[in-house]
């Protein structure tokens, strides 16, 4: 059974917090909503980039808006929900409009955004681009603006790679099928799979990441170097450092060429993408590039490889 592992609040006030509890999770409430907008905002950017709504795209709509509402009881969402069940005359039409008005109205809390929400916005909008499983030279366009737009995205060598491949496909003014598997395969590296593919919201889905570690017998703790990211729900940052420690291990703050694990929270695995958080995902996967040998370890994963 999992170690159930309280700290007290301190500064914040007597009584025990667990982790991954609710109690943890209010702390963070703001900066998780903060980011989910972004996130929700550049979905629906990238729904409205086509310039009209496609048939394929109302389950994926659908499926973020719920999760959405689900998650911090939006009344855009509950609404357009609503809206998505109502049989317009002009329905598409009707859709498109009204995405085109919660995007007017969200969009001004972004008028001046920061790093993270211009990372979490062009994430989102690689989700709604694709969210139907296809892509037009339009939509195309307007994600290399993006990128063009907000230089600092280039640091994610994941989204250099996108830019290159959706700007040499466009050159000619023609996208063809395989150019659009292609861009999709690199947007699925950044969001995962489409809604269209897997039936669920993308928001918290998981992107495909190289180097992952899948079977816990293979990690070694005796003189490997580790680094540890994220809000780990199995206890505080601190055991698993001193467990990592009991076993041999060498633990750092950042991620270098020593390097061997990069061991990454449940919560950082499902929200890196969104959180920024993910900083030492990135720096990682640029190490790698490079020759380097680091591989990503899942919480789950490293609980099995603790024998917790």
């Amino acid at each position: 059974m999992v170690r159930k592992l309280l700290y007290r609040e301190g500064m914040m006030g007597a009584g025990e917090l667990k982790y991954g509890g609710s109690a943890l999770w209010r702390i963070h409430a703001k900066s998780n909503r903060r980011k989910a907008e972004a996130y929700w905002l550049g979905f629906l950017e990238g729904v409205l980039a086509s310039e009209s709504i496609e048939s394929l795209e109302i389950a994926s709509i659908r499926a973020e808006a719920e999760q959405f509402l689900q998650l911090f009881g939006d009344d855009d969402a509950a609404d357009l929900i609503q809206d998505l069940d109502t049989p317009y005359s002009d329905y598409r039409g009707e859709i498109f409009g009204i995405i085109s008005g919660i995007v007017d109205y969200r969009l001004r809390p972004f008028s001046e955004s920061s790093p993270n929400d211009c990372c979490n916005r062009f994430f989102g909008f690689c989700a709604g681009i694709a969210c139907d499983n296809r892509l037009k030279i339009m939509e195309v366009e307007k994600l290399i603006d993006r990128i063009d737009q907000n230089a600092q995205l280039l640091d994610d060598a994941r989204i250099a790679a996108l830019k290159r491949v959706a700007a040499k496909a466009i050159s000619d003014g023609h996208l063809s099928t395989e150019e659009e598997e292609d861009i999709g395969e690199w947007i699925v590296r950044l969001v995962g799979d489409s809604c269209a593919d897997t039936g669920l919201p993308t928001y918290g889905n998981t992107p495909s990441i190289d180097g992952v570690l899948r079977d816990s017998s293979m990690l070694v703790f005796e003189n490997a170097g580790f680094v540890v990211t994220g809000n780990f729900s199995m206890g505080p940052r601190k055991a698993i450092e001193g467990w990592i420690v009991e076993r041999g291990g060498l633990v750092t703050r950042s991620v270098s060429r020593s390097t061997d694990y990069l061991i990454i929270a449940a919560i950082a695995s499902r929200d890196w993408l969104h959180s920024h958080q993910g900083t030492k995902i990135i720096e990682a996967l640029k190490l790698r590039e490079k020759g380097g040998n680091i591989h990503f370890v899942e919480e789950l994963t490293f609980q099995k490889a603790l024998g917790l």
